[in-house]
């Protein structure tokens, strides 16, 4: 029985493995003093671009059974908890949940344990870290959520040259920080004003980094994208995510109507350089542009 358990114990490692999640077995740490040898990231590993960038993994509970998290993962990928954690220069770092949920905050490197510790709202995590190079020279994270349960992440996003750019800098995510109390209408139109540049922001850095594939998994909201143009979703589909975002659906709804007008009566200008990338970032600053102008004058140009 024995044998029969230790066989079938290296037969679920082996699976594991394959598919990038080990289960350790690692203690958990005590509580310890780490002020000593915690500084700013290290500056050699942002160099090399190791951490910097986007990271795409499914989050996993502390406090879980291994055995059942390893079979919710192999479930079908729209019912997983996907998480994006990006990372940048600065020390500082967003995380965006599938379901919209956001937060940010500093992190710095243990570069005796290899960890990053993550504070935000008040708490710290820690995750141990190893960077590797895939074959095809993608970077990959191995990240070991205390205690003991490792993913191997591939990079969502290379780093952009100036990171505040970067569409998951927290610059370009303020209109994802659900307020306190309903908005003032000059509140609700800076959150509009800074979801379009986010939105603008995808569209630049995927034409700056020539991808392939564009996706709004961890952006839903009321922008459509066209090749070429930009419109705004039916009432009725405006994705919960992105109406979770304010105080009020009431708040959602009169940032959709101050879109929906502007792109109703102001004058666009039309853009056709063969490139629906680059024609559709241009369309969305100057959307963002116009209405800046037009709070400023009053007048519908």
């Amino acid at each position: 029985m024995a044998l029969i358990k230790m066989i079938l114990l290296l037969v679920m490692i082996t699976m594991m493995d394959f598919h990038g999640i080990i289960y350790r077995g690692v203690k958990e740490k005590k509580d310890a003093d780490y002020q000593g040898r915690i500084s700013d990231i290290n500056p050699l590993i942002l160099r090399k671009g190791l951490i910097s960038g986007s990271w795409r993994f499914i989050e996993f509970k502390s406090n879980g059974n291994p055995q059942k998290q390893y079979r919710d993962l192999t479930k079908a990928a729209g019912s997983m908890n996907q998480v994006l954690m990006s990372f940048f220069p600065d020390s500082t770092f967003t995380r965006i949940h599938h379901t919209g949920a956001y937060d940010f905050g500093r992190y710095s490197y243990d570069a005796e344990e290899q960890s990053l510790l993550l504070t935000a709202n008040r708490k710290t995590e820690e995750l141990r870290v190893v960077t590797e190079t895939s074959p095809s020279g993608k970077q990959r994270l191995s990240v070991e959520f205390m205690p003991g349960m490792t993913l191997s992440l591939a990079q969502y996003g290379e780093p952009m040259d100036k990171f505040r750019e970067d569409p998951f800098s927290v610059q370009n995510n303020a209109w994802r920080i659900k307020p306190s109390a309903q908005e003032t209408k000059q509140q609700i139109f800076d959150r509009l004003i800074n979801y379009i540049g986010h939105n603008a922001s995808i569209l630049r850095a995927a034409y700056i980094r020539e991808q392939d594939f564009i996706s709004w998994e961890f952006s839903k909201g009321i922008i459509k994208v066209y090749n070429v143009g930009i419109g705004i979703v039916p009432k009725n589909e405006v994705p919960q995510a992105w109406i979770d975002s304010f105080y009020s659906r009431e708040d959602a709804m009169e940032c959709y109507a101050l879109f929906e007008n502007y792109l109703r009566n102001a004058r666009h200008t039309k853009h056709n350089s063969g490139n629906w990338v680059k024609d559709d970032y241009q369309i969305l600053a100057d959307i963002r542009e116009g209405l800046l102008r037009w709070q400023k004058t009053g007048v519908r140009e």
